[in-house]
């Protein structure tokens, strides 16, 4: 038992390291075309640039020229994009330049010189060479409309482009297949999202039972999603991630409450948790809403407080699922809004990412409800009791690492 629980925390401890990167790797791109010059813009989360500098070549450059994350990034970029003409390589007419951006985003400018203009492919290889999942949205404008709007894909990394290239029609098939793709990578490559089910799934017993919370999370995430994309709710991105955080650790002191029949520990920590990060707040002058952690704390004591009070703790367990799936919807409304999709196309594009986020979550149900069929046909039934232990630390353990990194780093 004692070697399980060590590697339990080794593989806990793994995991967090590598969970500091951003969760989600994506990329985007706007480009002009304008005779024989071609200009792109390349948008990135800063989080999301420091994967290069697992590259040695680029750590390397950054350490021998004192540069920035940013100016790394620029000379990567150098590398991995580039527009091609009649199958030669049009040439870069001025050195890629770092833009005026919003916070938490880098951009760069890019702006190449071919020879013509007849049969021109841009090519992005940036990314994908680091991490296979990641996903850019590239849209190639003529003035003001749309010419082409496409995903790329580890195994599809080019953008083509011909002269009789009409404006881009709507088309519903192509645009809500893309974001389809889009919704089913973003889920299963959403490890906070993943993890809150397995939360999910180690808290409640029966098919039933897990389809009636399952389908309240989909209804709470499918709320929010529709909110924010529609404009009607302006979600600030990080506090939204840092409570996604919170809702994964709050699942975790459930389970906790289930198992142990009290409610006196969980009290305590989440006091504790939120009144230590009040303190810090104050000392190390984070932009830290209080009013947050205060309605936080005001939140898990009175939840805990009506679990101990009523008897119906099932109904209480679906109102809170469908709470917390808001929250986590708002976290996909904000990675939406960060696509700049067409507001011509976006109830089609709304309507593909929401199903793809779907179809995501059930493969990742069904592929855990059969791992649990089998090892109950095996009469592994101790197992699985471990397993779901396990999964309670690694739930919990993971939902405090994101809540503070989020909230505080």
């Amino acid at each position: 038992m004692v070697r399980v629980i060590k590697f339990v925390l080794l593989f806990i401890f793994s995991f967090c390291y590598s969970a500091q990167a951003h969760y989600y790797s994506e990329s985007f791109s706007t480009w002009k075309i304008e005779n024989k010059q071609v200009t792109g813009n390349f948008s990135v989360l800063e989080v999301e640039s420091t994967r290069i500098l697992n590259i040695e070549k680029f750590r390397d450059l950054a350490v021998q020229e004192n540069l920035t994350e940013a100016m790394v990034f620029r000379e990567y970029l150098e590398d991995h994009v580039y527009v091609v003409d009649k199958n030669e390589i049009c040439q870069i007419q001025k050195p890629f330049e770092l833009s005026s951006q919003k916070e938490g985003f880098i951009n760069i400018l890019m702006t190449f010189q071919c020879s013509s203009s007849t049969d021109i492919k841009i090519i992005n290889n940036a990314f994908f060479n680091i991490i296979q999942s990641h996903v850019h949205i590239a849209r190639v404008y003529d003035g003001k409309e749309i010419l082409i709007e496409k995903a790329l894909f580890f195994n599809d990394q080019t953008i083509k482009i011909n002269p009789d290239q009409k404006k881009l029609k709507f088309n519903f098939y192509e645009t809500f297949y893309n974001f389809l793709k889009s919704g089913i990578n973003h889920i299963l490559n959403g490890f906070d999202h993943l993890i809150f089910i397995v939360g999910l799934l180690i808290l409640v017993s029966g098919i039933r039972n897990l389809l009636v919370i399952i389908t309240g999370f989909t209804i709470g995430h499918s709320i929010t999603l529709s909110l924010a994309t529609l404009g009607i709710m302006s979600p600030n991105g990080t506090l939204v991630e840092s409570i996604i955080g919170f809702t994964i650790m709050f699942i975790g002191a459930e389970y906790l409450i289930q198992k142990t029949k009290t409610y006196s520990i969980t009290n305590s920590f989440l006091t504790i948790l939120i009144l230590s990060l009040l303190i810090l707040n104050i000392f190390a002058k984070n932009s830290i809403p209080p009013i947050l952690l205060i309605g936080l704390l005001f939140f898990s004591l009175g939840y805990f407080f009506l679990h101990k009070s009523i008897t119906e703790k099932s109904s209480l367990l679906i109102v809170i699922t469908v709470l917390f799936g808001m929250i986590h919807g708002l976290g996909f409304g904000s990675y939406l809004l960060s696509t700049g999709i067409n507001s011509n196309n976006i109830i089609t594009s709304l309507l593909g990412f929401n199903l793809g986020v779907e179809i995501g979550q059930i493969i990742f149900v069904l592929t855990a409800l059969a791992v649990i069929w089998m090892l109950t046909k095996l009469r592994f039934n101790k197992t699985i009791e471990l397993i779901k232990n396990t999964a309670f630390i690694f739930v919990t353990t993971m939902g405090f690492f994101w809540f503070i990194q989020r909230l505080v780093i």
